[in-house]
């Protein structure tokens, strides 16, 4: 046996694989590692299926330098960032990969990046590629243009809805007011070949770039271009006040209107429609404890105090500019949503779309809302569902509207038990969704405990109760404000996001209709006295005036 092996060892053949083996192992590792990457990339990986952010941040971060392939391992860490709110850091790693593998994809992303770190930074405003006016501009007196983000014709949200209200009531007034869209509207939603300017009920509404797909441009470099749009319109029109109404963000149209304003030398309102901090994400672990809230706060808080007046829609609304943005209450005033009560009057029940809707016979819980939001909460709906089914009321839940979180919503009537019971209409034309509210016995609004939820007033309550029909919502401070009254309730409330509490209260409304119905005419008379869209446009004037004053005040 020891021949046998001395002569193994002298042989030539197996020499030469000795010799060989570490480069082989070594040629075999790194064919591993282009493969699967390093142990600590695959780790990461892990921790992406679970959604493990701050996992995949602590096992790449402080090694991403050294992990092979680089690229790999960077771009895992760039998106984890993004999903934490950490743009600064995001930005930071995404431009030294762009500079470093020279990739389109790469520089595409760093350049997204840098528009969220910019658009939030203290010092930035969007620039205007046209000279400066020379001389003072002021324009005649009460002459207003309104920049928002959409418009009516092409949408019928809430947002247009108040939109146009508001346009149409300033109107009445005497006051000369025309509205601008953001540039790139409405080629954004997908419309072809739209003109520049659009009348609707009198209110004409003009679009600048209407046909530009602007949608992949850098946010800063977009905001730059919207501000020398709006600048080149200002030039010609020369309105006395600009009216800023809130953006997708925020504050974007308020960066675009703050920087034309200044520009033109003229005083603009900032009419805060809703707190966007958290809507950058549906992940409720980050909503409000990420960089980016805070950065998108305070960028909130400098637009308001560079405004010369804000307005906004609800007493928690107005508190919380107050309180928390730390903006002068002298400065800040709430003109509420309203109601066209001709429009969305108490109607008869139409009978044949109840059968379509496979209602008939049944106890009709329903929510006219989009389903993309989280905020909006019809989980709460369709879990309470079966609580209440169990009792023996033949209730049933319609959800009219449409969104991205739709198929989310029929897997949970589904797993409950309730899919037959549960109705998604999908879009509906605006001239029909006064039939879908008649066919509501008690309209409920299950917004969720989020900032936005806790603190903005929504249009739909209004509207249901102009129907006269009985209101239910979770018990947020900004629903609370529309249904509670000392003397004369308005509607009923449950605690949010509380299936089994909403299950109960909306059983108890059920079992008890004249009650349900006393307190559904009393809001309708409320509404059709407090909450009137002509005296929101002799408030939008007071408003004006009162930025005015406050802007030549400052330059006295």
């Amino acid at each position: 046996m020891g021949k046998v092996i001395e002569r193994l060892r002298n042989d030539a053949r197996i020499r030469s694989i000795r010799t060989a083996w570490p480069a082989v192992r070594r040629a075999a590792s790194g064919m591993l590692r282009l493969v699967v990457g390093t142990p600590r990339l695959a780790i990461a990986r892990f921790q992406v299926s679970r959604q493990n952010w701050d996992g995949v941040i602590r096992t790449l971060a402080p090694h991403v330098r050294h992990e092979y392939p680089l690229s790999r391992s960077a771009r895992v860490v760039i998106s984890a960032y993004g999903k934490v709110g950490d743009f600064d850091a995001a930005y930071s790693l995404a431009d030294r990969l762009a500079r470093l593998t020279r990739l389109p994809s790469d520089i595409a992303r760093a350049d997204r990046l840098r528009g969220r770190v910019w658009e939030v930074h203290p010092n930035w405003l969007p620039s205007i590629a046209l000279p400066k006016p020379t001389t003072a501009q002021h324009g005649a007196a009460r002459r207003v243009l309104y920049l928002a983000k959409e418009s009516a014709p092409y949408l019928h949200n809430g947002f247009c809805t108040r939109s146009h209200e508001t346009l149409r009531a300033v109107q009445a007034t005497g006051t000369e007011i025309v509205a601008v869209t953001m540039s790139g509207f409405p080629a954004v939603i997908n419309v072809e070949q739209a003109p520049d300017s659009v009348t609707v009920d009198d209110v004409t509404y003009k679009h600048l770039l209407p046909n530009a797909k602007l949608g992949s441009m850098p946010v800063h470099e977009y905001l730059d271009l919207a501000a020398t749009s709006l600048a080149r319109f200002v030039l010609d029109y020369k309105p006395s006040v600009l009216h800023i109404g809130s953006g997708h963000r925020g504050f974007e149209t308020a960066l675009v209107g703050r920087a034309v304003a200044e520009w033109f030398g003229i005083p603009w309102l900032y009419e805060v429609r809703s707190f966007f901090e958290t809507t950058w994400t549906s992940d409720k672990r980050y909503m409000e404890r990420a960089p980016y809230f805070h950065q998108r706060h305070a960028t909130e808080s400098r637009c308001m105090r560079a405004a010369d007046f804000v307005v906004t829609l609800s007493g928690p609304m107005r508190d919380e500019i107050i309180e928390r943005h730390g903006i002068d209450a002298e400065k800040v005033t709430g003109i509420p949503n309203a109601v066209d009560v001709e429009r969305l009057a108490p109607q008869p029940r139409d009978e044949v779309l109840r059968a379509s809707l496979g209602l008939s016979g049944s106890y009709v819980l329903g929510y006219v809302s989009n389903l993309s939001h989280p905020r909006e909460g019809q989980e709460t709906m369709i879990a309470a569902l079966p609580k209440i089914r169990a009792t023996g009321i033949p209730a049933k839940v319609l959800l009219v509207g449409d969104g991205a979180r739709r198929q989310q919503l029929e897997a949970l009537a589904r797993k409950l038990g309730v899919a037959d019971h549960v109705v998604f209409t999908g879009s509906i034309p605006f001239d029909q969704v006064s039939a879908y509210y008649a066919q509501i016995d008690l309209f409920v609004v299950p917004r969720t405990n989020e900032r936005a939820g806790r603190l903005v007033s929504p249009m739909k309550p209004f509207e249901a109760m102009a129907m006269e029909i009985p209101l239910l919502v979770s018990d947020l401070p900004a629903l609370v404000e529309i249904v509670a009254d000392d003397v004369e309730p308005r509607g009923f409330f449950y605690r949010a996001e509380d299936a089994d509490d909403l299950a109960r209260v909306a059983i108890a409304c059920l079992q008890e209709p004249a009650a349900m119905q006393h307190r559904a005419r009393s809001a309708a008379e409320w509404v059709r006295r407090e909450r009137t869209w002509a005296a929101n446009g002799r408030n939008f004037v007071a408003a004006y005036e009162q930025a005015e004053r406050r802007w030549q005040a400052v330059r006295l």
